[in-house]
């Protein structure tokens, strides 16, 4: 989370700070991630929101009214003007934490390995070292795939 643009107390103290506003904001939504960027000059500070059924603009904005007002309270801290914004996480979002894959239960996914072979269907379950996720198609299964030999794994989009 933090870089070379805040220090990692700065980083923390951000995040708790986010993490007070989502939990204010109550209605389901979660705190994905923390990002700190420069565009235009600027330090941007990014929260990425997410909740089972979908992140609008209301809820974007209830946090982010939250969040902004607390942030408020650090701004002597920050090296100049910051810009906040808050936002969905994404569809394609890549799976990474264990929250993530909480997240992602009972949904499609896509899993690629370092040899680039693809597979997609439904996240059955996860531990530290497997996924389960049942394949679609005329015969379905259950397939066991080894976490640490998978380099991309990401919610898989249908069109």
């Amino acid at each position: 989370m933090a870089n070379e643009l805040v220090s990692a107390t700065l980083a923390e103290k951000v995040k708790n700070l986010a993490l007070s506003a989502v939990e204010s904001a109550g209605d389901g939504i979660e705190l994905v991630d923390i990002s700190f960027y420069k565009q235009y000059g600027k330090l941007n500070v990014e929260a990425f929101l997410w909740k089972k059924e979908g992140i609008g603009l209301d809820d974007c904005e209830k946090v982010h009214n939250l969040f902004s007002a607390s942030l408020d309270a650090l701004e002597d801290e920050f090296d100049g003007d910051y810009v906040l914004n808050v936002s969905s996480s994404g569809l394609d979002r890549k799976i990474v934490t264990d929250d993530d894959y909480r997240r992602a239960l009972d949904t499609e996914i896509e899993c690629i390995d370092a040899q680039k072979n693809k597979t997609h269907g439904v996240l059955l379950s996860f531990d530290d070292e497997n996924l389960v996720v049942r394949t679609d198609g005329k015969k379905p299964k259950d397939i066991t795939l080894k976490r640490n030999l998978l380099t991309k794994v990401q919610p898989y989009i249908r069109f």
